[in-house]
């Protein structure tokens, strides 16, 4: 009884020890606090088709827009803007007074790329009697965007044509190059999207205005 007395505040000890060492393997190591998170990269602004612009003193109307995609990514908007109605390269091509082509990228752009996709669009769509005149043209335009490294996503693609003046091209409002006297050099690049070979098929319709009039007349 006196040995139990006496090994009993030693084996207190010992349950002691062993119930703290065995608390602290429970206990879970500490874990430091996640980095913070780098703040998101602002989106860029939105720049929307405005339903009428002016141009040369005229008021011209959107008549169509749409949003050219590859695969599932949007590449860019575009509008075809014109002082009246139309539902047919052709009704463009007889339109009066100023026209207008608008695109707004949506995802950075290599200018290269941008002017060999045109530049195919026109060559595609071209009837085979204007390819040769086109020439020199289509030459013209790779080098406007070809000088360009690149377009950020946002930046405005313009196309006008002004009665006695022609056509002519704009980066963010500035022009690229002189403008391009011939009156029917605007409708060889609109063949681009409007042609027999468009870039896209479903993309003319809405420049076109046809979408449109198919929901109004409840058609496929």
């Amino acid at each position: 009884m006196k040995r139990q007395r006496a090994y009993a505040p030693l084996l207190a000890v010992a349950a002691t020890l062993f119930a703290a060492g065995h608390a602290s393997a429970q206990t879970p190591a500490a874990v430091p606090a996640p980095a913070a998170k780098a703040p998101p990269i602002a989106a860029p602004a939105v720049v929307r088709l405005s339903p009428t612009v002016q141009l040369a003193g005229q008021t011209l109307h959107l008549n169509g827009k749409g949003t050219r995609y590859r695969a599932v990514v949007r590449v860019y908007d575009i509008g075809l803007y014109a002082t009246t109605k139309v539902s047919s390269l052709e009704q463009l091509a007889a339109a009066p007074g100023p026209k207008r082509l608008q695109l707004i990228t949506l995802r950075e752009l290599k200018g290269d790329m941008l002017g060999v996709a045109m530049v195919q669009g026109m060559q595609d769509n071209a009837p085979s009697g204007e390819r040769i005149k086109l020439i020199p043209q289509m030459e013209r335009l790779s080098r406007i965007f070809g000088a360009e490294p690149s377009a950020a996503a946002g930046t405005a693609l313009t196309i006008d044509y002004v009665p006695g003046k022609g056509t002519a091209f704009y980066l963010n409002g500035e022009q690229k190059g002189e403008a391009v006297a011939d009156p029917s050099y605007f409708i060889a690049v609109a063949r681009i999207w409007l042609g027999n070979k468009p870039a896209d098929a479903t993309l003319k319709d809405a420049l076109l205005g046809i979408e449109a009039k198919r929901a109004e007349s409840g058609g496929g």
